[in-house]
């Protein structure tokens, strides 16, 4: 995907928007309340299931069905014709291996509700003003509860916050727009090809009455389908879908910005092979953008790794719009904590997190990356030797003595 930049209103787009920690204005279409939705099945004796049935038959001639073994096949090629080796990297006990697409991911026709037609999975709620046909239930529906579940992989092995106990029953919301032109009318970037969106306040975390107005928004675009919803592309680029998810799924609001988006990031690059979310390859992936932008922009930062750990959004986000990757810089810090320094890593990172969901400042709880590496200046001499033997340059301002 094409490297995007972009200031607005000191908000940097990149990759996508990512609205965490910020206050977003909800759509100028009112959407229904969630709680107001029932899914019921169809009915077999329904007079007009005949019709039905036969208008949808129409309408699935146009899309195209997914060929498992050709989706996969495909996404190896294209990962290998963007340079992307097959490397591996030691991963936790307990790391997600390869994500399944759980079962019964289907999209359900709900009741509509105004002008909008309304489908479920297990852990999505869907609001969209175009009808969508059978084919496209299915690519949907495998994507969100593939990524869900991928999410949810990752926070059984780290103490990462999740909104399951504070949703109550609710389900995360969606709005699918039919074209770019409507996306961002209803406040999506226009550089973005998805965005997430919430009104809790920055360090509030998201509970159950948040979630009646947080939602994910993506153009059909994004999802490979045409205008009237109809599969037209099987194999899209899911990085900026699932690192919106990412932040959806997770309770990101209360984490420092560099951890907030460095997981949305690493959770991002997961490929999507065929059926599954492959975290093998993740790795592989996110040392080959690592490589790019080393080459390309040029890793150097003007501060400390350290002063990086306690940033706050405004820092980040200026800096990216100074030309320095600070994206990348958040995903190589979760992927040497978790790939690169070994069990000490893992063990640094879920202190630091636990530390950080007991209430510590991020100050002390930064001192538990530290800890390892015996102080500031060791860790960052560690890092930058660690990923030069990975053949990928990156300097920061020099530590103090």
């Amino acid at each position: 995907m094409k490297l995007i930049h972009r200031i607005t209103a000191g908000i940097v787009l990149f990759f996508g928007w990512s609205a965490a920690g910020n206050v977003v204005p909800s759509a100028s279409v009112p959407l229904p309340c969630v709680d107001e939705i029932t899914v019921h099945a169809p009915d077999d004796d329904d007079d007009d299931a005949s019709s039905d049935k036969k208008k949808k038959g129409k309408k699935d001639k146009k899309s195209k069905k997914r060929n498992v073994g050709k989706a996969a096949q495909q996404k190896r090629k294209e990962l290998r014709d963007k340079g992307v080796r097959s490397v591996r990297a030691k991963s936790p006990s307990g790391w997600p291996d390869k994500i399944p697409v759980p079962d019964d991911t289907k999209l359900v026709k709900g009741e509509k509700q105004g002008q909008f037609f309304v489908y479920e999975t297990n852990n999505y709620i869907f609001f969209t003003p175009v009808e969508i046909d059978e084919n496209a239930c299915d690519t949907v529906g495998r994507l969100f509860e593939c990524a869900y579940a991928a999410n949810k992989a990752v926070g059984e092995v780290l103490p990462v916050p999740r909104t399951e106990e504070d949703r109550t029953g609710k389900k995360y919301k969606v709005e699918l727009w039919p074209t770019k032109q409507q996306y961002v009318q209803q406040g999506g970037p226009s550089t973005s090809s998805g965005v997430f969106m919430f009104s809790a306040h920055k360090g509030v975390p998201i509970s159950a009455t948040t979630l009646a107005t947080d939602k994910v928004m993506v153009p059909f675009e994004s999802l490979g389908l045409s205008a009237d919803g109809h599969v037209v592309k099987n194999d899209i680029e899911t990085h900026t879908l699932v690192h919106e998810l990412t932040h959806q799924n997770f309770v990101f609001n209360n984490l420092p910005i560099w951890c907030n988006e460095g997981w949305a990031e690493y959770v991002g690059y997961v490929p999507y092979v065929g059926e599954d979310l492959d975290f093998t390859r993740c790795y592989a992936v996110i040392l080959h953008k690592a490589k790019q932008q080393a080459s390309v922009n040029a890793l150097s930062f003007p501060f400390t790794l350290e002063e990086f750990l306690t940033m706050n959004q405004e820092q980040m986000y200026s800096y990216m719009g100074q030309g320095k990757d600070t994206y990348t810089l958040a995903v190589m810090i979760i992927t040497y904590y978790v790939h690169l320094d070994g069990k000490k890593g893992v063990e640094a990172l879920k202190k630091y997190m636990q530390a950080l969901l007991d209430g510590k400042s991020q100050d002390e709880a930064k001192e538990h990356l530290i800890a390892p590496h015996k102080n500031a200046k060791k860790l960052q001499k560690d890092f930058i030797k660690t990923w030069k033997s990975k053949k990928v340059t990156v300097s920061f301002k020099e530590v103090d003595d």
